[in-house]
């Protein structure tokens, strides 16, 4: 029961961090999803399309005044949030896939979240859970029912 409890939390919160960094890699003004993927999806996703794409997440690093390379911290970040997702979908290299995704909730939830407090819109809630999620996987590992099969 272990891992299909660790199979459920990675298919979920896997699924939610991918779904939530394809926009940063495939978005862009005037790209759209199907109506049938906006169903299942919802209106905010074809909005993050519409407003995503690698060169607007350059730019929030550029505004985050994040050290370094704004073009290699948003692909970091693009990479942690799609592929991570994706492979703690399949459980594979899950716990450097879950390091990775605790970097990035972490760093969201300072510089982005922190002054706008835990709840409400824009506060850290999410990010929060997500870590915590991808803390869990970390700690335990993916389980069996796993590609990394542990």
């Amino acid at each position: 029961m272990i891992s299909l409890g660790l199979l459920v939390l990675r298919l979920v919160f896997g699924t939610g961090i991918a779904l939530h960094g394809f926009p940063k890699l495939f978005g862009g003004q005037g790209r759209k999803v199907s109506p049938e993927a906006e169903r299942v999806l919802g209106a905010g996703f074809s909005q993050s399309m519409e407003r995503g794409g690698f060169n607007n997440v350059v730019g929030m690093m550029q505004r985050m005044d994040a050290p370094g390379s704004p073009q290699a911290l948003a692909g970091a970040h693009v990479s942690a949030e799609l592929f991570g997702g994706l492979a703690l979908i399949l459980g594979w290299h899950t716990r450097l896939a879950a390091l990775a995704l605790m970097i990035n909730m972490a760093t969201a939830i300072r510089k982005m979240h922190w002054e706008k407090g835990i709840m409400g819109q824009g506060g850290a809630e999410m990010a929060a859970l997500y870590f915590g999620a991808f803390l869990a996987l970390f700690l335990t590992g993916p389980g069996k029912l796993s590609l990394d099969r542990g």
